[in-house]
């Protein structure tokens, strides 16, 4: 944090004034004081981006991508699996769409970890890491943010429409959060409001006053030689550059879709974020996380998934996986569709839930694509009735580790924190885990 010294110093009006005209970008003070924008050359890696789809509730694995349709009734519920692109690959019957692009997408069915608790699960998920001592760990998107720096106007990082409070920065500051657009791309008249200058500013206008500012030589001449000076100035032409950039703006622009391909994508929530997603890391975003909730189906499970849930998925993210394979995007873009856990196997058919499926951690689904890893493979299964992991379980410092490998970013990494360095991901620790994600590399 920077302290401002006026006793040494001497910091007197107009530099108070350039500090509080940063406001006209709609960024706070201790923001700008703690940003420092890192922009390092990313190592040699196979994906350049990531899109994180957050299925925020944990969707049932049993009725997804891991149907058991031999178990009992009680078990297996009331979709069927059909046949995929894939051989040998089976999944729900409301995923047809899905189905068809089984070859460009991996299923992993064995995934576990030890809570069905939604904060810490959603903890381990999104970070790789059981929280401890009371450490907060930075998301996926926040460290490819650290590590990576701008590659263009547009932040590294960006949530649609919002991030789960666990999709952010952790110990690693406010610095490395994402850029949280807070508004539905599929809304009429959609607009990310932090682009939005204030009523009567212009670019022009906002040019002049940029110019004006530089032109204080009291504190122009106090940043020669302060760090932490000619940091909030570079943070601040950051902030500028993303306002005033038009390949930044034209980036959220969605009426620049054709209406076939936002109808392919679904004219909802999730199919619009999913085609902004897809937008932004064309535009050079190194990380996007698409938050959509409404997967904790305690009650009426079959309902929620068959006439909300399955569908929109289906459409979204097959449009998704095709669009960027035909855009020459796929194979250096990753997408992991993840929850924090998956549902209980055994369906609860009391009157409170009538037939409802509760947290189960031990053993549930996530599906990865793009960024080196390979498609049409099934990794690890469930036992029988889906309660366990029958073989080949798969931690989610696993799916970290391979992640970042094939981002370029060591999964052994350590950061400082409080005068304690901490490991990025336990992988390759004496933690227990069952290895990456070799068979799909």
């Amino acid at each position: 944090m920077l302290h401002l010294d006026m006793t040494s110093r001497g910091l007197g009006r107009r530099d108070f004034v350039r500090i509080g005209a940063l406001s006209t970008l709609g960024l706070s003070l201790p923001d700008l004081l703690q940003a420092r924008v890192q922009a390092k050359d990313a190592p040699e890696s196979k994906a350049k981006a990531c899109i994180v789809l957050w299925m925020s509730g944990g969707p049932s694995h049993m009725d997804t991508f891991d149907l058991h349709p031999d178990a009992p009734s009680d078990y297996r519920g009331e979709f069927s699996p059909i046949a995929t692109k894939a051989e040998g690959m089976q999944i729900c019957e409301h995923l047809p769409l899905l189905a068809q692009q089984a070859d460009r997408f991996s299923v992993i069915n064995s995934v576990t970890h030890p809570s069905p608790s939604h904060d810490i699960a959603s903890h381990i998920m999104l970070t790789g890491n059981v929280p401890a001592r009371g450490t907060v760990n930075p998301s996926y998107g926040s460290v490819v943010f650290r590590e990576r720096g701008y590659q263009a106007s547009l932040p590294p990082y960006i949530a649609v429409p919002n991030g789960h409070r666990y999709a952010a920065a952790g110990f690693m500051g406010g610095t490395y959060k994402p850029f949280a657009i807070g508004a539905d791309p599929n809304a009429n008249g959609f607009q990310v409001s932090s682009l939005k200058l204030p009523g009567g500013m212009t670019v022009d206008r906002l040019d002049n006053r940029r110019k004006w500012l530089d032109g204080l030589d009291s504190l122009k001449k106090k940043m020669d030689g302060e760090p932490e000076l000619t940091v909030l100035d570079e943070f601040y032409q950051r902030s500028y550059d993303m306002i005033s950039a038009p390949e930044a703006s034209a980036a959220f622009d969605m009426s620049k879709e054709d209406d076939k391909l936002r109808d392919r994508y679904g004219r909802n929530t999730l199919g619009q974020s999913c085609l902004l997603a897809r937008r932004l890391v064309e535009a050079g975003v190194s990380f996007v996380h698409v938050d959509r909730g409404g997967w904790d189906t305690h009650s009426r499970n079959f309902d929620a998934l068959k006439n909300s849930r399955l569908p929109e998925l289906d459409q979204a993210f097959s449009a998704l996986l095709d669009d960027l394979s035909q855009r020459g995007l796929l194979d250096s873009t990753a997408v992991l569709w993840m929850g924090e856990f998956g549902r209980t196997p055994k369906i609860d058919y009391s009157e409170r839930w009538q037939g409802g499926r509760h947290h189960y951690s031990k053993v549930f689904s996530s599906v990865i694509a793009g960024g080196g890893f390979q498609g049409g493979h099934v990794v690890g299964t469930s036992s029988e009735k889906g309660e366990e992991v029958k073989d080949r379980p798969v931690l989610p410092w696993d799916i970290g580790a391979s992640l970042m490998t094939h981002l370029g970013i060591p999964y052994d990494k350590t950061y400082v924190e409080r005068d304690r360095n901490i490991r990025l991901l336990p992988y390759g620790t004496s933690v227990v885990s069952g290895g990456m994600l070799e068979e799909l590399t």
